[in-house]
């Protein structure tokens, strides 16, 4: 701990040298019965951006030494870190990952200087100040016990008016679509599609953690379970290109649209038939065949992505991941694992 508090104050000096430093704190995590704490370190200067930037931000070594260990650390972008150098730390997402044993923790600020801080509780709805030695408990649910990461509760400076939900379903998906700009938190992604009609499946691709105003994309979250998760409005991003689903942001009358509908449904791309609106804040694909075959029913999706798995060897071989029979796949070289790296027959 002496290490890591002369680590930053060195980090303060040196970043003040260089530029204009507006606000330091370093926030403890600490489970009420274990006593273990773990803490992260952010500073605000206008000498760097919220990009990460190696030699200033560090990323957080997420292994947890025993049953009481608990984690602490702010997201730059969708890299955890234990020490967040950024231009401004206003509305920066902290996350922790409980132990074991305790439902109940302290959050403790050491190290306060600067212009003033809150911590918003997204759960409690509330506001504390962070001043130098203030505290903050919490509780989380029984589920939330046992090494759970919780990475969309408790923000730096954040406007409640800014932060929205939304929730996947049962594979952990959903259709999404704003009429403004929105940053999802790190456990949910976003992917455009892209339809091939000579296979009636669709590619999806991912495009980062922003999705730019009046896109429609897929959500997924890797846990592909439901679950409801805050993200925020604003953010910024390139364009999205090659991208065949459109937002919803009005609710819209199919029958003013011109080609077959389909919306997502469970863990594929079911054909719409019905007279009712399709609901603001969702997104649809259009789908015309050029063909004398008649418009399928259902459309499969596959990821375009490279899949880590932990334990299964990693070889040169391209990756691909997808949906079959309501479970996911991933498929490398000749071989199929479920997502717990295990062969599928």
């Amino acid at each position: 701990m002496k290490k890591m508090f002369i680590f930053v104050m060195a980090l303060t000096m040196c970043v003040t040298a260089m530029a204009t430093q507006t606000a330091i704190v370093q926030v403890k995590l600490t489970g009420v019965t274990g006593g273990l704490s773990n803490s992260v370190y952010l500073v605000e200067d206008d000498g760097y951006t919220s990009a990460y930037e190696s030699g200033a931000d560090v990323e957080k070594i997420m292994d947890q030494a025993n049953s009481n260990s608990v984690l602490m650390y702010g997201f730059v972008g969708t890299t955890p870190c234990s020490y967040v150098v950024t231009d401004n730390l206003d509305g920066l997402c902290l996350g922790l990952k409980t132990n074991q044993v305790d439902d109940h923790y302290t959050l403790t600020f050491k190290n306060v200087s600067g212009r003033s801080l809150t911590l918003y509780d997204r759960v409690e709805n509330s506001q504390t100040p962070i001043v130098n030695n203030g505290t903050y408990n919490f509780e989380v649910v029984a589920s939330l016990v046992g090494q759970k990461e919780i990475n969309d509760r408790f923000y730096i400076n954040m406007d409640p008016a800014s932060l929205k939900s939304i929730s996947t379903n049962d594979y952990g998906f959903c259709s999404f679509a704003s009429d403004q700009t929105v940053t999802l938190p790190a456990g949910l992604k976003a992917y455009k599609g892209a339809f091939e009609e000579s296979s009636f499946s669709l590619t999806l691709t991912y495009i980062g953690q922003v999705v730019p105003a009046y896109e429609g994309v897929i959500l997924w979250t890797p846990e592909a379970i439901s679950k409801e998760f805050a993200y925020v409005i604003g953010g910024s991003a390139p364009a999205v290109s090659g991208n065949d689903f459109v937002g919803v942001t009005a609710d819209t009358d199919p029958a003013g649209i011109s080609a077959d509908i389909y919306c997502l449904h469970g863990n594929e791309l079911m054909k719409y038939i019905g007279t009712d609106v399709i609901p603001a804040g969702k997104a649809y694909l259009p789908v015309t065949v050029s063909g004398p075959s008649p418009a399928p029913k259902r459309i499969s999706m596959r990821f375009n992505e490279p899949t880590a798995i932990s334990n299964v060897t990693v070889e040169s071989v391209k990756t691909e991941k997808f949906v079959e029979n309501g479970e996911i796949l991933i498929r490398r070289g000749n071989e199929v694992y479920n997502l717990q790296g295990q062969i599928v027959k």
